[in-house]
């Protein structure tokens, strides 16, 4: 049977967010960003690990370790994302056909319903896939200097999110033999190497804390979740 296992990239420097602190660690309901997206994760039963994959000289991360039942920790991180993913994907002991789910550690209101819902919906197949947003606003296509160049039918975009899910073997060739500079998720490396994805739209907000604004959200979002026992 196979195996299903959450990787998280955790070496950025969240250089958007404006602030020494790594935006994981910043507080949000009384815990921390990092938190709420491991709790998420650990509320899932066929998640069997969370690797956390960290820089070389990151201290914070070390006690998530003790504090998890399923997480464990590689400081293997790279440059960039892609690096972190795929010095993770080495550290993973898997077959080939074993599922892994990248998700930004920022990522934090994921409903563990969405990730259930991700790992129902592909488990069988052999395709990958991602969660993502059906667009609901007016998208508009733009040249250099920001004039619109046409209208683009919104029933045909979707914003990616994460996790995103795909076999071991095909995540782990497509990251090998990309560009990693053009790979901006795990999808794109996929698509690159002429791999189908699939799309599976999330059901619940699914936000990335970018900004400081989005702690704001994300607080939100968390507080109607601990209201609906989300996480017991």
């Amino acid at each position: 049977m196979a195996k299903f296992v959450a990787l998280l990239p955790c070496a950025g420097s969240g250089s958007r967010f404006g602030s020494a602190l790594a935006k994981q660690y910043h507080p949000l309901c009384s815990k921390t960003v990092l938190d709420w997206t491991l709790s998420a994760f650990e509320a899932v039963v066929e998640i069997g690990e969370v690797l956390l994959v960290a820089s070389p000289d990151d201290e914070l991360i070390d006690k998530y370790a003790t504090k998890y039942n399923k997480v464990k920790i590689a400081k293997v991180g790279g440059a960039t994302r892609a690096e972190s993913v795929s010095n993770g994907l080495q550290v993973l002991e898997l077959m080939s056909d074993d599922w892994v789910l990248v998700h930004d550690a920022a990522r934090c209101c994921i409903h563990p319903n969405d990730i259930q819902k991700l790992i129902n919906q592909l488990k069988d197949g052999t395709n990958g896939g991602i969660l993502a947003a059906k667009a609901v606003d007016t998208i508009k296509q733009v040249n250099s200097v920001k004039q619109v160049l046409r209208t683009i039918d919104r029933q045909c975009i979707y914003m990616a999110q994460t996790p995103q899910m795909f076999r071991y073997q095909e995540l782990t060739q497509a990251l090998t033999q990309a560009d990693l500079a053009l790979v901006t998720d795990e999808a794109s490396a996929v698509e690159l190497s002429g791999g189908t994805v699939q799309i599976i739209e999330s059901d619940a907000p699914n936000i990335k804390v970018t900004f400081p604004f989005d702690l704001k959200l994300a607080q939100m979002i968390i507080n109607s979740y601990l209201e609906d026992g989300v996480y017991v």
